[in-house]
């Protein structure tokens, strides 16, 4: 492999990063796939530096890619409004480090593992993760009265 990859707790690294790819391409069965690359990452990369129950600002991963040369370039995994990505600086060597941490994290395992989430663009609730190597993803309509609205969007704010 011509990179390692390594999570480091340090979100400076990132400053001025922004979106290179998606993880997940083919929109057929996304819940599924999304609750499994999120296992994935897990097991590679145990917890994020943050971790919450806003979709559009669910975790994010700093994390250390060394190539064969010994290069060091700085990724984000992250899950925000525009889903499951990884981000960096926007040129090459950024670029090949990204696809390159995509591939290896689509290799890995999934560890089980349960997450509640709210989309308040629905309003849903979500749950999901993996059970006994299995994906699962369940959405439940929120019927929330205008000030139950506000105070869940004051906590997850």
């Amino acid at each position: 492999m011509p990179y390692t990859f390594q999570s480091v707790k340090d979100m400076e690294k990132l400053t001025g990063s922004s979106k290179l790819y998606n993880f997940i391409e083919d929109f057929a069965d996304y819940e599924n796939q999304f609750s499994l690359m999120c296992g994935k990452i897990k097991a590679l990369f145990g917890q994020p530096i943050y971790e919450t129950e806003n979709m559009e600002n669910l975790f994010s991963y700093c994390i250390l890619a060394k190539s064969e040369e010994g290069k060091e370039v700085y990724l984000d995994i992250y899950c925000a409004g525009s889903g499951l990505a990884v981000g960096g600086m926007s040129d090459e060597t950024s670029r090949k480090a990204a696809m390159a941490l995509i591939d290896y994290v689509r290799q890995a395992e999934p560890v089980d593992y349960t997450h509640k989430a709210y989309y308040l663009d629905g309003p849903v609730s979500l749950e999901f993760g993996i059970r006994d190597g299995v994906p699962y993803f369940n959405e439940t309509q929120l019927n929330l009265s205008e000030k139950e609205f506000r105070e869940l969007y004051a906590r997850l704010s």
